[in-house]
């Protein structure tokens, strides 16, 4: 889990080595990478000291919205049981942020019951450190997916002549990292460890395009197509960086669960059947809606029916984690694993024999009439 604290900002002189060392700054602690922290060219050192309770065995740092010359490329994490005798716990180098507001995770070997924590990091050059967030982690966040294996990606900018294909460039820095790493989140919600049974995603071809719409996937694995459209992008880009930044990664997530899906068997496909249909739309906008790229209290209503797919279907399918934190997994091993498979069916294997569908999606529509 992610701890978060109540914060204050103050300046103390580190005695040690008579630098400036910068305690809790809010604007690192807030879970919003859009309010950044701005430090100096050099050497900063940022120190965290507000009541961890439990070993810290993972940390995050977020890119800004700002320019990638003022990311951090390498930094030293510390623990001190004191804050008088630091402890070296973690060093990075060599590091790059491949997209604004990107979040990189790093495990820390040996864990202990530090009571504080201090970040000694830099840029390159002369130019000053813009961070946008930092969390802290009481698990290691990366166990059970050091041995995802990546697909490659091939990417293309059919249009670089358009401003989406410019604005998007601004946000995303490595395109081919950028789709690897959404491709592992995707798997992470769908599955348990990257050891599980998943269908073998070796190549990705991912191309932005000028044309009318949003994006499309395409083909089967092995290897499979994604096409973004730089018009969405323009459109996408109209409030801010951020909102841009949000639409993509969600749209991504979207498509990204059409690689790995599994699909129904026994009832025909995805042209012929409005079951296969909803059960692979509606799971793909779950994981999205699960991942945070939808904001599910404004768009979700009550009424509809389960088989409407997209936001109708999926919001439900996340909605099921609230009764089974597994919920969006099991209910993608039911897909796997029913040789004849229905969201009845489905249903009554997650929640016992008198919980099908119907009972489920009514409670579902009672929730959110309360919500309403």
């Amino acid at each position: 889990m992610k701890l978060y604290f109540n914060l204050f900002f103050s300046i103390i002189l580190l005695t040690s080595c008579q630098q400036d060392l910068i305690v809790n700054v809010p604007e690192l602690m807030d879970n919003n990478p859009d309010s950044y922290y701005k430090g100096i060219p050099g050497m900063n050192y940022l120190a965290f000291n507000s009541q961890f309770k439990e070993p810290i065995q993972s940390y995050t740092l977020f890119s800004s919205g700002n320019d990638p010359v003022n990311d951090p490329v390498e930094w030293t994490l510390k623990g001190s049981y004191d804050g008088k005798k630091w402890i070296t716990i973690d060093e990075q180098k060599d590091q790059t942020f491949f997209s604004r507001f990107q979040e990189r995770t790093y495990a820390i070997a040996n864990p202990s019951n530090y009571t504080q924590y201090l970040f000694e990091i830099k840029t390159t050059g002369t130019d000053s450190l813009i961070l946008g967030n930092i969390s802290f982690h009481e698990e290691n966040l990366m166990t059970g997916w050091e041995e995802f294996r990546y697909p490659e990606i091939d990417f293309k900018d059919l249009d670089p002549e358009t401003q989406g294909s410019a604005i998007y460039q601004q946000l995303v820095q490595d395109p081919e990292k950028y789709v690897q790493y959404h491709a592992q989140k995707v798997a992470e919600i769908l599955f348990y460890t990257a050891r599980d049974t998943m269908n073998d995603v070796q190549g990705i071809r991912y191309t932005l395009k000028d044309y009318e719409g949003v994006s499309a996937k395409s083909g089967n694995p092995p290897v499979i197509a994604i096409v973004y459209s730089t018009q969405h992008i323009e459109k996408a880009a109209g409030e801010s960086m951020l909102q841009l930044d949000y639409e993509t990664r969600g749209v991504l997530y979207h498509e990204l669960v059409h690689a790995y899906q599994f699909e129904p068997k026994g009832i025909g496909s995805y042209s012929t059947n409005r079951e296969f249909w909803a059960s692979i739309e509606g799971l793909a906008d779950a994981v999205r809606a699960h991942a945070g790229f939808f904001d599910i209290k404004a768009r979700r209503k009550p009424g509809g029916h389960w088989l409407d797919g997209y936001q109708t279907t999926g919001f439900f399918i996340q909605w099921l984690t609230t009764k089974d934190p597994d919920a969006i997994r099991k209910f993608h091993l039911t897909v796997r694993d029913l040789e004849v498979w229905s969201f009845d069916e489905a249903m009554k294997s997650m929640f016992g024999p008198e919980n099908g569908i119907e009972t489920m999606w009514e409670e579902y529509q009672e929730y959110l009439l309360t919500q309403a």
